[in-house]
C-alpha cells in the first residue's frame, strides 16, 4: 500500500526503536527494527495502520494479522498483547496509531445531513477493514507534516477532517457514526469500559454497569461481549493483570504489592490467573527484565 519512498522519507523524520509522541494531536508512531513482543496495553478508541511489516494482535480469544492492506479501528478502551515476530535494519516495522477525536467526528455528522447514523447497529466492534487509496493518501499527507513541524498546527485538524470523512463515507462508516452517537450501543459499553478502568481495585456489580447503560442485563452483557469480544468479568480481570504487569515490570513492584493494588485479595489466586495469562509467575518477572516488551498503548 505504502511506496517504499514514502516509507524512507517518514524514517527520516522520526525516531528509531522507540515509540514516538508526535505534534499532532494523538498521533503515535512506533519503530522496531528488530521483533518485540506487548503486552499490558490498553489500546484507546483508535485508528491503527501498520506503514511496513507485520503486527499480531491477541484481543481477548481472537488473533488478528495485520499489514499495511488493512487497518485496524478499534471503538473502545481494550486490553490487548501481540508481537511483532520479524524486523531488521533494511526491514523494520513501522506503524502508526490515531486517537479518534469524538467531538471532530460529532462535528463533521452535525454538519453534513447526507451522513444519517443507522438505528441497525454493526454486531461487532473491533474491525479488521481494508486500506483504499484515498484514506491511505490522507493519512500519508498527515504523516509528511513531520517534515515540516511548522505547518503541522494548521493543516493536521484539516488532514484529520478529511481522514474521518473518508472513514464517515466509506463501506464501514456506520462503526464510527455509533462511536460518535451517545445513544449507541457502542458509546454506551465504551462508558462502561472506561469507568471499569477507573475503579479497577473495586468489586464492579455488572448491574451496576447495565445501569450506567441504561440497559438490561441480559443486554449489557450480549452488547459487552459483541464490541470487546469479552465478558465484563473477563475484560475486568485483564485491566487488573495488565496492569499488575505494568507495575511489577516498569515500577518494579512486588508481586504482593501489585496484587494488592489492582484489587486482588488474594496473592494465590493472583499467582494463578497471572501466569495463566502471561506465561510466568509474578516473581517470576524480575528475570524477564531484560525481554522487549512494549507496554505503551499503540
Amino acid at each position: 500500500m505504502f511506496s517504499p519512498s514514502f516509507i524512507q522519507r517518514i524514517l527520516n523524520v522520526i525516531p528509531h526503536n522507540e515509540t514516538y509522541i508526535s505534534q499532532i494531536k494523538g498521533l503515535i508512531i512506533r519503530h522496531s527494527d528488530r521483533p518485540f513482543s506487548y503486552e499490558g496495553i490498553i489500546q484507546e478508541p483508535s485508528i491503527c495502520i501498520v506503514l511496513t511489516g507485520e503486527r499480531e494482535v491477541q484481543l481477548g480469544d481472537q488473533c488478528y494479522q495485520f499489514n499495511s492492506q488493512h487497518y485496524m479501528f478499534c471503538p473502545v478502551n481494550v486490553p490487548m498483547c501481540g508481537e511483532i515476530k520479524q524486523a531488521t535494519v533494511n526491514d523494520p516495522f513501522l506503524v502508526m496509531s490515531l486517537k479518534i477525536d469524538i467531538p471532530m467526528v460529532q462535528k463533521i455528522l452535525w454538519g453534513q445531513t447526507t451522513l444519517p447514523i443507522s438505528k441497525n447497529e454493526s454486531k461487532d466492534g473491533f474491525g479488521k477493514w481494508k486500506l483504499d487509496q484515498n484514506l491511505g493518501q490522507a493519512f500519508e499527507r498527515l504523516l509528511l507534516l513531520h517534515e515540516n513541524p511548522k505547518d503541522i498546527d494548521f493543516l493536521a485538524p484539516l488532514v484529520q477532517q478529511e481522514i474521518y470523512y473518508r472513514l464517515l463515507t466509506g463501506e464501514q462508516g456506520q462503526k464510527l457514526k455509533q462511536m460518535a452517537s451517545i445513544d449507541s450501543n457502542t458509546h454506551k459499553i465504551a462508558r462502561a469500559t472506561e469507568y471499569l478502568r477507573q475503579h479497577l481495585q473495586e468489586i464492579v456489580m455488572i448491574e451496576t454497569l447495565a445501569a450506567l447503560c441504561g440497559m438490561s442485563i441480559s443486554s449489557f452483557h450480549s452488547h459487552f461481549k459483541k464490541i470487546t469480544t469479552m465478558s465484563p468479568l473477563q475484560y475486568q480481570k485483564s485491566l487488573r493483570l495488565m496492569e499488575a504487569k505494568r507495575l511489577i515490570v516498569q515500577e518494579n513492584r512486588l508481586a504482593s504489592e501489585a496484587a494488592f493494588q489492582v484489587g486482588y485479595e488474594s496473592a494465590s489466586q493472583f499467582s494463578r490467573e497471572y501466569k495463566r495469562k502471561f506465561g510466568c509467575c509474578p516473581k517470576d518477572e524480575v528475570k524477564l527484565r531484560g525481554k522487549i516488551i512494549e507496554t505503551r498503548t499503540l
